[in-house]
């Protein structure tokens, strides 16, 4: 039988393990005298900011994003009510600015069709009564911004006048529909995406400021490898709603089977998220018919999800990995990173990989017993694994009451998946597996405890065998 091994060292994943040190989507444009910072010191409901540090007058600066019109987002349609925002809080500002250039502000710029701005940025004045002032929503007023057309563009930006001074934090853009109506998305609102990623956040995506997921976000401190990891946070008794935080598109060859994996590591995970597919986390992995683009629409036209097995409370750095096939059609990939909407606890994520894989013959031997008197099997099931102790080879059978895709994977006692026995295809009937105790490298594995699991449309069983030479 064929396996498939990793025959590509190239990680098509660049951004996988959260270390770029920039916000996603948001750039600096730092004048003399300022300094401006993706902050840790401060910040409103996640775990990071975009901070603007101004000793002297002289020059201005900002934070600026790029297109938010992005996605599956393909324009900001008029006539809608918009509320437009931000948490803003201020240390040592100047108070009552007499002029433009003395303001802090946030802005909104609007283009239609052609990339020409409709009317002039819309900027809200951040409060300067005062020189310091705790974290406060600075939005529009209700009716003040509904666009006369389409747009197809939005560039949001926190600034510092020229002769503006002290220290300003930013966070949580706030872009909105009033009274539920479509406006659109707001991409990496909450500034915790580090280079590469977004996000969609319960309960609306993140658009209103809001989140069921407060502490989620690019940390320092908490890595399997370099500096930094994502770090997904469900209090217990969080509503029902999830959270995904998502890759850029990366090419990929229709057809070719690819491995995805990551080191997730978990705290204070609720009871009754441990061994529960249906409170978990895990993968989505979307395709693509092309890559995203600003305006570019979404382009997916398929998708699947892949649940982790959590079996206790707390784990330290565990891989998960999963296998696929690169349906046709499909161009490009994007991955996401999961949290269900019940899963409660806390994780961090860490270096993210996806790598091709080939096809090579190991010893594993597959094939389909001869019908019986009982003929159909009439349920799904995992037979236990004989001999067992085994050493060197042992047979697994499982039973198919009908034709459809199926996964027979192999996992040690930390959860870690060490090899793929099945992965396709089978018509109804039972079948048998013969297995060397060699990893999906060809390595043959140490003595212990091992766990088989079997994967078919609405089932999952899984039985432990022993390895002992």
């Amino acid at each position: 039988m064929s396996v498939w091994v990793s025959a590509q060292t190239t990680n098509l994943l660049p951004m996988g393990g959260f270390e770029s040190g920039k916000p996603s989507l948001y750039s600096a444009e730092q004048g003399a005298g300022a300094v401006l910072t993706w902050a840790t010191d401060q910040m409103h409901s996640g775990t990071r900011s975009l901070k603007i540090a101004k000793a002297s007058t002289g020059a201005a600066s900002r934070w600026v994003s790029g297109n938010n019109v992005r996605y599956w987002v393909e324009n900001i349609p008029k006539a809608v009510d918009i509320k437009i925002g931000a948490w803003v809080k201020t240390s040592g500002v100047n108070t009552s600015p007499a002029t433009a250039d003395a303001k802090w502000q946030v802005k909104f710029a609007f283009y239609d069709t052609n990339m020409v701005i409709i009317g002039a940025p819309v900027a809200l004045d951040v409060d300067q009564s005062v020189a310091t002032r705790d974290w406060y929503a600075d939005t529009n007023g209700v009716a003040s911004l509904q666009l006369p057309k389409d747009a197809y563009k939005l560039i949001i930006s926190a600034e510092a006048g020229a002769n503006a001074t002290g220290t300003v934090w930013f966070d949580d853009f706030i872009f909105i529909g009033r009274a539920g109506a479509w406006a659109g998305q707001n991409w990496n609102g909450f500034v915790d995406a580090d280079s590469g990623w977004q996000y969609w956040i319960a309960p609306v995506g993140g658009n209103d400021g809001e989140t069921y997921f407060p502490g989620s976000g690019v940390v320092d401190g908490v890595a399997r490898t370099g500096t930094s990891s994502l770090k997904i946070s469900a209090p217990a008794g969080h509503p029902s709603g999830e959270l995904v935080w998502f890759t850029e598109t990366v090419p990929v060859t229709a057809g070719k089977a690819y491995v995805l994996s990551s080191w997730v590591k978990t705290s204070q995970i609720r009871k009754d998220s441990v061994f529960n597919a249906e409170s978990q986390l895990g993968y989505t992995v979307t395709w693509h018919s092309k890559a995203f683009s600003d305006g570019g629409g979404w382009n997916e036209f398929a998708g699947a999800d892949y649940r982790f097995t959590l079996k206790d409370t707390a784990t330290d750095w565990t891989q998960y990995s999963t296998i696929f096939t690169a349906p046709v059609g499909a161009t490009h990939v994007s991955v996401r990173a999961r949290s269900w909407h019940i899963w409660s606890g806390v994780s961090w994520w860490d270096d993210f990989a996806l790598r091709g894989l080939e096809a090579l013959t190991t010893g594993v031997e597959e094939q389909k017993l001869p019908p019986t008197a009982s003929a159909t099997p009439t349920e799904y099931a995992l037979a236990q694994n004989y001999p067992n102790p085994f050493n060197p080879a042992t047979v697994i059978e499982f039973s198919l009451p009908a034709e459809g895709p199926v996964r027979l994977d192999v996992f040690n006692v930390l959860g870690q998946k060490v090899a793929t026995l099945v992965d396709e295809v089978k018509s109804a009937g039972t079948w048998k597996v013969r297995w060397n105790a060699a990893n999906s490298s060809g390595r043959t594995l140490a003595s212990g405890l091992y766990f088989y699991h079997l994967t078919a449309p609405g089932v999952m069983i899984t039985k432990r065998m022993v390895l002992l030479k």
